[in-house]
């Protein structure tokens, strides 16, 4: 019931939907109570006959063009991502996966899937005020499994450090295993977690289209001999780096991740050409540039677009800049990630006022948050003129030399 007031706006456009079924507090006219399905031995309207091939999910990435995606999965993928990642982490009947991350992130319901398929249980949190949460819900719950992204595990290992949290005072014995991913995880979180947590931790990788995150696994075993590393393929999964003419290159070279496998997307929803893009020939294009070593560990270098990565979530530089761009005070803006600590990337953006014109960081962000989410700020920003070519594209590689020491070791791929 808590839901209503989001649903109710779109009823009318779904027209597709038949009936809507309702859980708990007054049930509106044009819905079912679900406490009457409940008590109903009657279950023939739940019988249907089902394909592999049918679609089961539908979920939303961002591209690099910044707009969202519809990615549509079936069936039969969906029970080859539950039996792959179930193969990673040999589910359980009595295991229980904790998830506070919202069911429309890729990483929640793609590891859940094998617990769902398994019959174990799925504990929901339905929100986070306070990392220690978390803990108390492990160990209330007896759960075994769970998805951290790099802000949580931080912002836990600082908990236990400050003392704010006493794992000892928790009984923890059923926690197994913690998985980390969404962003490129840093090394010295790795070892604090490896060095910190009761349980085996383990570092993923994947994408919406490819069946979400544990396409790449990196094993307890091994989270501390390759920093850095997302592992190798799980199982059922096939990958490799290539250039930009599909053509594979060997350990140490840089290029595009593409990966084969039977948890892929069937692709996106209304849009072959987009599709037609991604999955060429059976494989799947990531757009995420990686590299290998000698031993056939992948390894993330950087990202094909200019892409932010933040707290495990996307941010599009166009999307902020053209937000910026409406203030009248300012000429050009650019928006690139600035390293941080905690969220791996935040904001920075170069604004680059109109001549005379002068604006303080408090003005712009005041600005900025009529347009934008929060978490899509600038946190860092600097009046400057922004670096252009001479045929007027922006020049974000340079840009991000100048302002945060990295150097592009690489030829981006477009």
């Amino acid at each position: 019931m808590a839901y209503h007031p989001v649903v109710q706006p779109v009823q009318k456009d779904l027209t597709t939907v038949e009936k809507y079924i309702c859980v708990g507090g007054d049930v509106p006219e044009d819905m079912i109570d679900y406490k009457t399905i409940a008590a109903s031995d009657d279950i023939s309207e739940a019988i249907v006959d089902v394909d592999d091939r049918h679609d089961l999910a539908m979920m939303f990435t961002s591209g690099t063009t910044g707009k969202p995606k519809p990615v549509m999965h079936t069936h039969y993928s969906l029970n080859h991502t539950a039996i792959g990642n179930g193969m990673s982490y040999f589910v359980e009947k009595n295991d229980n996966y904790l998830f506070f991350l919202p069911l429309y992130h890729s990483g929640t319901m793609f590891l859940w899937a094998p617990f769902y398929a398994t019959g174990a249980t799925g504990t929901i949190l339905r929100e986070l005020k306070d990392p220690k949460w978390i803990i108390e819900s492990m160990a209330e719950e007896k759960c075994t499994d769970v998805l951290f992204v790099v802000p949580i595990a931080v912002a836990i290992l600082n908990a236990i450090k400050d003392g704010d949290i006493t794992l000892s005072d928790y009984d923890l014995s059923n926690w197994k295993y913690m998985e980390i991913g969404a962003q490129p995880v840093p090394f010295d979180v790795m070892k604090n977690l490896v060095e910190t947590l009761p349980c085996a931790v383990s570092n993923i990788y994947g994408i919406t289209e490819g069946g979400g995150g544990g396409t790449f696994n990196l094993y307890p075993e091994e989270v501390l001999k390759k920093p850095g590393s997302i592992g190798k393929p799980t199982f059922g999964v096939e990958g490799k780096i290539v250039d930009p003419e599909g053509k594979e290159l060997p350990a140490g070279e840089v290029g595009e991740l593409i990966f084969t496998t039977s948890r892929m997307m069937k692709g996106y929803h209304n849009n072959p050409e987009m599709t037609s893009e991604t999955l060429k020939d059976g494989w799947l294009y990531t757009g995420d540039l990686l590299k290998t070593d000698e031993e056939g560990y992948f390894y993330i270098v950087d990202r094909k677009k200019d892409m932010i990565t933040s707290g495990g979530e996307n941010i599009f530089p166009v999307e902020i800049e053209d937000a910026l761009m409406e203030h009248p005070k300012i000429d050009d803006v650019a928006c690139i990630g600035y390293p941080d600590e905690r969220l791996v990337e935040i904001v920075m953006a170069i604004v680059q006022l109109k001549q005379g014109e002068t604006m303080t960081e408090e003005e712009l962000i005041e600005f900025a948050l009529t347009k934008l989410a929060k978490f899509k700020l600038p946190r860092k920003i600097v009046f400057e003129q922004v670096m252009r070519n001479p045929t007027g594209k922006l020049m974000k590689p340079e840009m991000r030399k100048k302002y945060t020491g990295r150097r592009e070791a690489f030829q981006k791929l477009d």
